[in-house]
C-alpha cells in the first residue's frame, strides 16, 4: 500500500511542473523543495547536487522519464515520481527498486533534442544498471563539457 503522504507530494509535484512547465520539481512532506527549467538531463544532476542528502525521500516530477531519470530517482533514493511521459523501461526500474510512480502516457524510448533518433543518455546508459554508474556518467558527460 502506498503511503498517502507519497500521493499528495505526487499530486503537488505534478500541479507545479505542469503549471508553470518546469523541467522537475521535488517535493518533500508537501513542501517544495526546488523546481527547475532546462534541457535534458541536466536540470536533475543539478537538483542532485544542490540538495545532497534532503532529495532522500521526496518525491520527484520530471518532464520526461527515461532509462537515465529513473536511474537518478533510484540513486537519489526518492519515495515517489510523476511524469508525463516515460518509457516502460524507466516504469520497469523504478518498480524493481520499489518506487511508485505515476505517469500520463508511455512512450516507446526517449527522443533526441532534433526529434529524429534516441536520446544520446539512454544509448549512453544502454548497458548501465547501476544507479552510481549512472549518476557518475552523467555528471562526467554534463558537467566536463563547461
Amino acid at each position: 500500500m502506498i503511503n498517502k503522504s507519497v500521493i499528495r507530494d505526487i499530486d503537488y509535484a505534478r500541479d507545479i511542473l505542469l503549471q508553470d512547465d518546469y523541467s522537475i520539481v521535488v517535493v518533500k512532506n508537501n513542501n517544495i523543495l526546488i523546481k527547475k527549467k532546462g534541457e535534458g538531463i541536466r536540470p536533475f544532476l543539478e537538483v542532485i547536487k544542490d540538495l545532497k542528502e534532503d532529495i532522500i525521500d521526496s518525491v520527484i516530477a520530471d518532464r520526461i522519464l527515461g532509462k537515465a531519470s529513473a536511474l537518478l530517482c533510484r540513486y537519489a533514493r526518492v519515495k515517489g515520481v510523476y511524469s508525463p511521459q516515460a518509457t516502460k523501461t524507466a516504469i520497469a526500474i523504478l518498480v524493481m527498486a520499489g518506487i511508485p510512480s505515476q505517469v500520463d502516457e508511455m512512450v516507446s524510448y526517449i527522443k533526441n533534442k532534433r526529434g529524429d533518433d534516441v536520446c544520446p543518455f539512454e544509448k549512453m546508459l544502454k548497458n548501465i544498471d547501476s544507479p552510481t554508474e549512472t549518476y557518475n556518467i552523467l555528471m562526467e558527460k554534463i558537467f566536463k563539457k563547461n
